[in-house]
């Protein structure tokens, strides 16, 4: 039990961490529309799978994964350096597609509900 305390507490710090890594030390790249969504970290501490949105609509994902894998050294050394552990997990970015799923869901629901009230409408004038 106690190691899974150890790990969620990791992961929320590299959260924390590399968002602001992203936004405030990386020169050369506008990144402030990149939003960390989650980390999750192998049970021995040795890799990370970081999760992101991308909130501008001006660049492209594959762009800002380009722009990710060419950073990662740099935010994994800073994040290590933040987390004061001995072992460093080695990162990987991915894109989080949940936000879009729930965009995507949302814009269902609005065109259900829509349909719902142009059928009770056409039942009415009936």
């Amino acid at each position: 039990m106690r190691s899974f305390e150890r790990i969620d507490r990791i992961r929320h710090q590299l959260v924390r961490d590399i968002a602001d890594v992203l936004r405030r030390s990386i020169k050369g790249y506008d990144l402030r529309f990149v939003t960390i969504t989650g980390v999750e970290v192998s049970r021995d501490i040795k890799f990370a799978t970081v999760y992101y949105t991308v909130m501008d609509a001006g660049r492209s994902r594959e762009e800002i994964a380009q722009i990710l894998a060419k950073v990662r050294p740099v935010v994994q050394a800073e994040a290590g350096r933040r987390l004061g552990i001995r072992t460093v997990p080695v990162l990987t970015f991915e894109f989080d597609q949940s936000a879009e799923r729930v965009m995507r869901l949302g814009e269902l629901f609005t065109q259900i509900e829509g349909e719902r009230a142009d059928g009770q409408e056409d039942r009415s004038t009936d």
